[in-house]
């Protein structure tokens, strides 16, 4: 939400939010699959040290100084400090990520005479700690205490293409640090427990986590729906993305059946078309909202339809197929155009909404080519969050190598960043406006999909039957040629690996105990298919002919061969002719060079250091030149003065002639403040400059420089060109020499 409504925003809603959120901790229940976490906690995972220091410890000065410090990724934690000190001195904790300033204030320590520890009362999130230290103060050592929801990461996602890898991890990760006494959009900025966020945070745990995160998607499933409370997000939950995907994943029928009334009241009665303030995806651009909410609503439909069923009130089922069938039989007379779905309230279609159409089945199978030619291709109004659907929709018309493509494409400022978790909306925009950068918008917001989209979607694991009785694995892997998944289901670990090469698809399976699976060869990977062996055994030549126990024939559709196994371990494999082609270059992330220490390092740059007023609530942040080389890629220098201008410089003192021959800018946090062009100049005395060893426009948050190796001890980079809308930002600097 923009950002000067937020403080509104908190008053109205957010207060209210965790009274209403405390009270429906503890509530239990039980499953037809056995038994399920009923009660969550918070883990203590003790003191660590952190991985960087800004500075060598002991350490003190005779003015006021910082001391930043980093952690290996985003967490919730509180800083603890030993220090020698004078009585009465003041001492202050906290995250290097501004946003929590919106929740939680710096904390204030006064010393006591003598060597003496603190830690931090409140938690913070973030990936590094800033410790302002006044003159007179020894700073002996350091450490964060980790605190968190009481799961562990024990699903994986690995392929071929590190891109992918890396936005699962990044993903796990984002998933994480939104829990904790319920599901966050984010834990810095407001900790909200929006059903839109929690949609895919419960999806993602069963998935990403072990089954002690199904206490959390339990309290999210027995949550009482709020009418006013962005009804939108509500109804995107309330049917195959968010009940029913609870259930299928757990079996717990018990709160399927205490949510089914509160359910139908709320689609029958509650929602109401076309009102305001709905909230179906980020943003203030124009979306479809009529078709989005008829297709949530046919869903839901559905989906009601299986609870009444499932739980005793099958007599309901009359006035829901009555529904169901109006949405049908006059959906595509109101909206169907030709070429595309779109309502009177637009004037050009929307991905979202043609996405949906898809997703609840109501655009049947004829439409989806020219759907996808005319819309899906074209149109990128959808968020990180709504983007799942779309991705989805993408692999149901089998488009799942563009649906890779348009994952990479969207994220691509996300992946190489050092920030290890995902973002609220694409490149910094606001919504999908360019040139309308937010700063307040969080660095780690849970409604980020790629945990679900490349475990469920592109490896296909997905249970048939509730509780995990029954799944399939439908791989969709397009153009990666190695995939390595599991999946940490009620049953237990799913562990499934493919492997595919000019000749031979391989597919190996490791099914846990009291499951049965449908396993599919996809067509689409051959160009031709001879035959498949499970086992060292051939099984199919074009028929199935049988000869192995504990495997049967299933049957074959367009997308895949189909076998049903009981629980072990199957090695499928497809012999014929495979086209190994990716449209997509597989990226070296790394970088080749050794990195200086920087911790004896000073900066300055052409402008006074200063602050910005962060966000609408105007908090200030400081943007010293010295912040560039802290070790921190949350905190930075910014020339606060003007817009970009021929003439700006920040200059380093290595104090000592060294080697390098690679400099990199980082400014992912203020991703529009690359230097529109820069020159790069070195010296051994702060006086002589020589020739520019290497010039060049700079890149979208991270800017590799290279050059021939030098050997200096100034650094200058000079601004030679001009942006009338960003101002210069350097988040960090690293310089490298060849190792």
């Amino acid at each position: 939400m923009c950002s000067k409504f937020r403080v509104l925003f908190f008053c109205i809603f957010f207060c209210p939010l965790l009274i209403f959120y405390s009270q429906l901790k503890g509530q239990q229940g039980s499953n037809r699959s056995g038994k399920l976490p009923t009660q969550f906690s918070i883990k203590d995972y003790g003191l660590k040290d952190y991985i960087y220091l800004s500075k060598d410890l002991p350490h003190s000065e005779n003015k006021s100084w910082k001391l930043v410090c980093q952690m290996p990724y985003n967490c919730q934690f509180q800083p603890w400090i030993r220090l020698k000190s004078p009585e009465g001195k003041k001492i202050s904790l906290n995250s290097s990520n501004p946003l929590v300033l919106y929740l939680t204030k710096t904390e204030e320590v006064a010393t006591q005479a003598g060597v003496n520890t603190y830690e931090a009362k409140n938690w913070i999130s973030g990936e590094g700690a800033v410790y302002t230290i006044p003159a007179g103060v020894t700073v002996e050592a350091v450490k964060y205490r980790e605190t968190g929801y009481d799961t562990k990461i024990a699903g994986s996602f690995e392929c071929n293409d590190d891109d992918y890898n890396l936005l699962w991890k990044k993903g796990a990760r984002t998933a994480y640090i939104c829990m904790r006494d319920h599901f966050y959009d984010c834990p810095d900025r407001e900790r909200v427990g929006f059903w839109g966020d929690g949609t895919p945070e419960l999806d993602q745990c069963f998935y990403a986590f072990d089954t002690s995160s199904y206490a959390l998607c339990k309290d999210l499933v027995l949550r009482p729906l709020k009418a006013g409370f962005y009804p939108g997000q509500q109804l995107e939950f309330l049917g195959e993305y968010g009940l029913w995907f609870y259930y299928m994943h757990t079996g717990d029928i018990q709160s399927i059946g205490s949510v089914y009334e509160s359910t139908k009241n709320f689609l029958f009665n509650t929602y109401k078309f076309g009102n305001k303030n709905q909230w179906f995806d980020w943003g203030n651009e124009i979306k479809d909202i009529a078709v989005i909410e008829n297709c949530f609503m046919y869903i839901d439909l559905k989906t009601l339809k299986k609870m009444a069923l499932l739980t005793g009130h099958a007599d309901d089922t009359v006035a829901i197929n009555l529904r169901l069938d109006t949405i049908k039989t006059t959906f595509n007379k109101q909206f169907w155009k030709g070429n595309y779905y779109m309502s009177s309230q637009v004037n050009s279609p929307d991905d979202r909404a043609n996405a949906m159409a898809v997703n609840a089945g109501l655009a049947e199978p004829s439409k989806w080519n020219t759907i996808y030619i005319n819309v899906l291709t074209k149109v990128n109004n959808a968020s990180c969050f709504f983007d799942r659907w779309i991705f989805e929709a993408l692999c149901t018309m089998g488009k799942q190598e563009y649906a890779l493509l348009r994952m990479y494409d969207r994220y691509k400022t996300m992946i190489p960043c050092s920030f290890s978790t995902l973002w609220e909306h694409y490149d910094r925009w606001w919504a999908t406006r360019r040139n309308a950068f937010d700063d307040a918008s969080s660095l780690n917001h849970g409604w980020n999909p790629p945990v679900i989209l490349l475990s469920q979607s592109i490896a296909g694991i997905s249970p048939e039957k509730p509780g995990w009785e029954e799944y399939h694995v439908f791989p969709r892997e397009a153009f990666l040629n190695s995939i390595n998944v599991v999946v940490p289901s009620v049953k237990g670990e799913i562990k499934v690996e493919m492997k595919k090469t000019t000749t031979e698809y391989s597919l190996q399976l490791n099914s846990p105990l009291r499951t049965m699976a449908i396993v599919g060869i996809p067509k689409g990977s051959f160009s031709s298919l001879k035959s498949i062996k499970v086992n060292g055994t051939n099984i199919w030549n074009g028929s199935y002919t049988g000869g192995i126990k504990g495997i049967s024939w299933v049957g074959e559709d367009a997308a895949n061969i189909k076998f049903k196994v009981s629980p072990g371990k199957w090695n499928f494999l497809g012999l014929g002719s495979l086209v190994i082609n990716s449209p997509k270059p597989v990226r070296n992330l790394s970088v080749n060079g050794i990195k200086l220490n920087k911790k004896s390092w000073t900066a300055k740059a052409s402008v006074k250091d200063s602050t910005f007023l962060f966000s609408g609530d105007n908090i200030p942040v400081d943007v010293s030149a010295a912040n560039a080389i802290d070790g921190d890629h949350w905190t930075g220098w910014r020339d606060m003065s003007h817009k970009q201008y021929a003439g700006q410089w920040f200059m380093i003192d290595m104090k000592k002639k060294q080697k390098f021959n690679h400099i990199v800018l980082d400014n992912t946090w203020a991703l529009w403040d690359s230097p529109n062009h820069y020159i790069v100049t070195v010296s051994k005395d702060g006086k002589e400059w020589g020739d520019p060893v290497a010039s060049g426009t700079g890149k979208l948050g991270i800017t590799d420089i290279t050059f021939p190796s030098q050997k200096a001890q100034f650094i200058k980079i000079t601004q030679t060109g001009q942006d009338s809308t960003y101002n210069w930002s350097i988040y960090e600097i690293d310089i490298y020499r060849k190792k």
